[in-house]
């Protein structure tokens, strides 16, 4: 349901409880079943942005690279080695999870701009986005709530300790400073602690390291539907142990109206963003075994916004976001024992304005939110000697501090009166974890992982992860199982968070907890004399207790009931020809109140993609990409606007095509059709899909 006074007017809150209410002012980007909580902070735009995007396409107009002749690998590429999974580069088909990557080459191949885009086809991830670029944006992992997907920055935590159930808003970030996306499905507290219920989606920065050359640059320029701009610029080398690389992007649109036509209360007014983002990765050797790095990044974004049911024009939201990390790594036994040892910081500033408007009660906003996130961590791993049928034995341990800190103004004047609220609170949580991976017969991989947790305002907790990975070359096969316990530890906004009406958090909630498995199978259909590919389908299961949900009277958050969830992914690749790739990816997922048997939020039962890619001809290549939504519940607006309650969302498909032509080895052109057939389908009800839309620009290269 959509609520008005919920713990944060502006930060997504998920519920559970499968309840829905009239009263509505915000809309949720994660609800977790039959409720829906307020929007969470999104992009702002500054007069400044324009001038930065000008500089962008400026040195894009430029350069030029030898990556711009290239069309792209098949969608089935992967990179030979995982990290994320077990902090170990391992083999992706030794890792008993599912695991998806999206590297690169597939990001250009198929024409994604940002993350939420690259994420819509990732087998069991439901990405529900309200409205277009910039706009609120939930990820559903196996059918958990947005908030129990840990999204790390090269291993480094992002949630937001200001928003509830530190929830990270997948719309706001571009992908131009990304090398790749990995994404990890199951319970990963044993690895990465609290908040990995779901799983985990790593980005990993792009960097010099590994370019083999002192220079190379790296630009594109773009325009199109709705007047929107793009650009970006990058520059990037090693030389004498000196590694760099510079990355700035920026996008501008007027966008669209996100209220859908149907409703009588769309006015049709436009909802713009602008987004721009800078980011610097540096690393310089210390002698033979270590090194030093350094990494910044800043992101500057604003969006207009809209109610759940009807326009605002008046609704804007504003988002300011930084990081740093720094460290040093090393061999401190060379071929034995590796470590890291880093510190680094996240910020995260939103700020909300809204003023009266025709619609009955509207009132005026002016609220800003600041969530603060500290991070000092130790990572070590020592590989154990080969020892008779045991090989690839592995062990890492570290430690982990996390020192949070939110500072809120709530300032809103409603209908009701005013109602304004100060916070400023802080807490740490101390961690130390341990896992373990080896081989056996060269058949049979094992891993294992332990991790203790000792929050400060809560009880100790431990999790941990138990997986295996059997390979049966003879017929083909590999097969996978793992088991897993996880849990969540309420934010300081679940704490201690304020909201319009007299909301107040509750100091007393206790942390979520999960357990969950899962058992897949992959097939090597190029071992069966098949085209090279894959087919793979992974059965999972997971149960979350002590769930936290809004008390009865939308007050304050209380600790409820219990979730059951169960489902099933499968994914299809084959490369066909050296012309032809194909990829394909479905699942059915079953997410459950267990108290009411009622289905959760905005999760489909079933949800699916197909892509391909093409190439007639050597210069020139199609990505065609189709995404598929089954019917969810949801709450639900009339066409009236007037909000009817919980319901059965519609579902619908969208169509996508990328073409690239390559001009010159150093010069390529590209096309973005986006929603081309135009579907009217609504991610999440009364939020409608962008309209068909083409993105025409060059990518050069030096």
């Amino acid at each position: 349901m959509h609520r008005r006074n919920g713990p944060s007017p502006h930060a997504a809150t998920p519920a559970w409880t499968c309840r829905a209410r009239r009263r509505t002012r915000r809309a949720d980007i994660a609800p977790a079943s039959g409720t829906a909580g307020p929007r969470p902070s999104l992009p702002p735009r500054e007069p400044t942005l324009r001038t930065y995007s000008l500089a962008c396409a400026a040195a894009a107009a430029l350069i030029a690279t030898p990556a711009a002749g290239q069309n792209g690998p098949p969608l089935s590429t992967l990179p030979e080695t995982v990290v994320t999974a077990t902090r170990i580069p391992t083999p992706i088909e030794r890792i008993p999870a599912g695991v998806t990557v999206i590297d690169r080459a597939t990001i250009e191949a198929r024409g994604y701009r940002s993350l939420a885009e690259a994420l819509a086809g990732v087998p069991g991830l439901g990405v529900v986005q309200s409205g277009g670029t910039g706009q609120t944006t939930s990820a559903f992992l196996r059918g958990t709530n947005s908030g129990h997907v840990l999204v790390l920055r090269d291993g480094m935590p992002l949630n937001d300790p200001s928003t509830p159930q530190g929830l990270f808003d997948f719309g706001n970030d571009l992908l131009s400073d990304v090398e790749r996306i990995e994404v990890i499905r199951g319970p990963m507290s044993g690895l990465y602690g609290s908040g990995a219920i779901g799983g985990v989606v790593n980005l990993i920065t792009r960097s010099g390291r590994g370019t083999g050359r002192p220079f190379t640059a790296t630009g594109e320029i773009a325009g199109g539907s709705q007047s929107t701009a793009a650009a970006s610029a990058a520059v990037a080398g090693e030389t004498r142990g000196f590694d760099y690389a510079l990355v700035g992007q920026g996008l501008s649109t007027q966008g669209f109206n996100i209220v859908p036509r149907r409703l009588a209360t769309s006015i049709g007014e436009r909802d713009g963003a602008r987004i721009g983002t800078a980011t610097a990765h540096l690393g310089a050797q210390l002698g033979e075994r270590f090194r030093v790095f350094g990494f910044a990044r800043w992101r500057e974004n604003k969006a207009d916004l809209d109610q759940a049911g009807r326009d605002d024009p008046n609704y804007t939201a504003r988002n300011r976001s930084g990081m740093w990390r720094t460290g040093v790594e090393g061999a401190v036994i060379p071929g034995w024992l590796d470590t890291t040892l880093a510190v680094g910081q996240s910020r995260d500033s939103r700020q909300f304005r809204d003023r009266p408007d025709q619609f009955p009660f509207s009132g005026s906003d002016d609220s800003r939110y600041l969530g603060t996130r500290t991070v000092y961590q130790w990572d070590s791993t020592l590989r154990l000697p080969d020892a008779g049928p045991v090989d690839a034995a592995a062990v890492t341990f570290g430690l982990q501090r996390i020192e949070d800190r939110v500072d809120v103004q709530v300032r809103f004047d409603g209908p009701f009166g005013p109602f304004n609220q100060d916070v400023d609170r802080g807490t740490r949580n101390d961690a130390g974890y341990l896992g373990a991976q080896f081989r056996l017969f060269r058949r049979l991989d094992l891993t294992a992982n332990l991790r203790h947790e000792a929050p400060r305002d809560f009880a100790d907790t431990t999790t941990w992860r138990l997986g295996g990975v059997l390979a049966l070359p003879e017929v083909a096969l590999t097969v996978h199982a793992a088991y897993g316990t996880s849990f969540r530890a309420p934010t300081l906004f679940d704490l201690f968070g304020v909201g319009s009406f007299g909301f107040r958090g509750n100091p007393n909630l206790r942390p979520e907890k999960g357990r969950g498995g899962e058992a897949g199978v992959a097939l090597d259909l190029g071992a069966l004399g098949l085209p090279p590919g894959r087919l793979s389908a992974t059965y999972f299961r997971t149960r979350i207790t002590d769930l936290i949900d809004d008390d009865p009277a939308f007050t304050t958050r209380i600790n409820v009931g219990r979730v059951e969830i169960e489902g099933v992914e499968s994914a299809f690749d084959m490369t066909l020809a050296p012309w032809l790739a194909l990829h394909a990816a479905h699942a059915w997922t079953v997410a459950q109140d267990a108290d009411s048997g009622l289905q959760l939020l905005r999760r489909p039962r079933h949800q699916g993609s197909l892509a391909a890619t093409l190439r007639a001809d050597p210069r020139l290549s199609l990505t065609p990409e189709l995404l598929v939504f089954g019917p969810a519940a949801d709450a639900i607006y009339a066409d009236s606007g007037a909000f009817l309650g919980r319901g059965t969302n519609p579902g619908g498909v969208v169509v996508n095509l990328t073409a690239r032509w390559r001009a010159t080895e150093t010069l390529e052109f590209f096309a973005l059709g986006r929603n081309i057939t135009n579907s009217r389908y609504e991610p999440a009800n009364s939020y409608v899909v962008p309209g068909a839309a083409v993105l025409v620009g060059l990518r050069a290269g030096l």
